[in-house]
């Protein structure tokens, strides 16, 4: 199963030299959720792959752009976190998964561009609020493939328009 980890665009050459480094994820200084590498399934899908990098974007845009690291899970990975964010934030016991085959299980949909079609009741899964969080470093030898997002638009002195 392939994920991508997106991160500020500034840290992409750090990234490949270095590897991913397990994190906390703040919000106004403090510390949420627990400590790993935040990822989220990589699909052909452009839609599903990139809703991380907009969700990013938008919620804070003055970190600028994202680059995504796409790489492939593997046994070593596990114990892992996976499921929806509120989910592992309130409940960790529940979201924690043992295995690739379990991941396969449990979450396999959200591997393929079948997790945007309604369900036999007509329900679609959030898929937006899906993600993994692997508590090991990433070695920059797994990194498959780099996305890059467009350069940061540069803004003039005054904070107005870009300068181009």
């Amino acid at each position: 199963m392939l994920v991508v980890h997106w991160a500020k665009h500034n840290r992409t050459s750090s990234i490949r030299s270095n590897g991913i480094r397990p994190s906390f994820r703040r919000r106004h200084g403090e510390r949420k959720n627990s400590k790993g590498v935040y990822v989220f399934p990589f699909s052909r899908n452009r839609t599903l792959s990139g809703n991380w990098r907009r969700n990013l974007k938008a919620w804070d845009s003055k970190l600028g752009n994202y680059n995504g690291f796409v790489f492939r899970l593997t046994e070593g990975d596990f114990p892992l976190t996976a499921g929806y964010l509120f989910f592992n934030r309130s409940r960790y016991e529940d979201s924690f998964v043992l295995t690739m085959k379990d991941l396969s299980e449990k979450y396999g949909d959200f591997f393929s561009g079948s997790i945007l079609e309604p369900n036999d009741e007509g329900f679609c899964f959030n898929w937006e609020d899906f993600e993994i969080i692997i508590p090991n470093r990433i070695d920059p030898k797994r990194i498959l493939k780099v996305i890059r997002d467009r350069e940061p638009s540069k803004v003039n002195a005054r904070g107005g328009q870009p300068n181009y």
